[in-house]
């Protein structure tokens, strides 16, 4: 029985022209698939994002598809659960009109704007508004129980109470 010739692994480094081009050739045909370059294209100013700390005062506008949103409401901190509700009554300011949000809340203005939120018991808020509930659109209720729960707990439940009624606990359901 022969046995089969035994091979070599060669062992020196391959050098020269003939071996940069074998690697060249895959590399450009590669690349070379017929899209031509094109210039810059300007698709507007960059996003801008607001990040707030964490317990500060949001109020939740809507977005153009529908959703809840929340806007930092920087003058409003120190207001706890109230001066969330009470950015969100006074209506979305500049910066949240340029950025596409709305409100399904009425917009209250002067001292009328001034909600009332207290703890009812211990796990439920209670928001006083100057305007009646029962007719509110359900995105508008989402809009305030989310704005009221933005600086607390939010397993607590909001009821709103308005000038006709006192709406059942709910929860907030961003939609994020």
């Amino acid at each position: 029985m022969t046995r089969p010739p035994r091979y070599r692994p060669v062992t020196r480094p391959l050098r020269g022209p003939g071996v940069a081009a074998a690697l060249l050739v895959p590399l450009l045909t590669a690349t070379a698939c017929g899209i031509k370059p094109t210039g810059v294209v300007e698709s507007g100013a960059a996003a801008r994002v607001t990040v707030a700390r964490a317990g500060a005062a949001m109020a939740y506008f809507v977005t153009p598809d529908e959703l809840l949103a929340p806007a930092p409401q920087p003058e409003y901190t120190q207001g706890g659960p109230r001066g969330s509700v009470i950015g969100l009554l006074r209506g979305p300011g500049p910066a949240e009109r340029e950025a596409g949000l709305g409100s399904r809340v009425p917009v209250v203005e002067g001292e009328a704007a001034e909600a009332g939120v207290s703890v009812t018991v211990t796990d439920r808020l209670e928001v006083r508004l100057p305007f009646p509930v029962a007719g509110l659109d359900p995105l508008g209720r989402r809009q305030l129980v989310c704005s009221a729960l933005s600086t607390v707990d939010p397993r607590y439940g909001v009821v709103l109470r308005g000038t006709d009624t006192a709406l059942d606990p709910a929860r907030c359901d961003a939609g994020l």
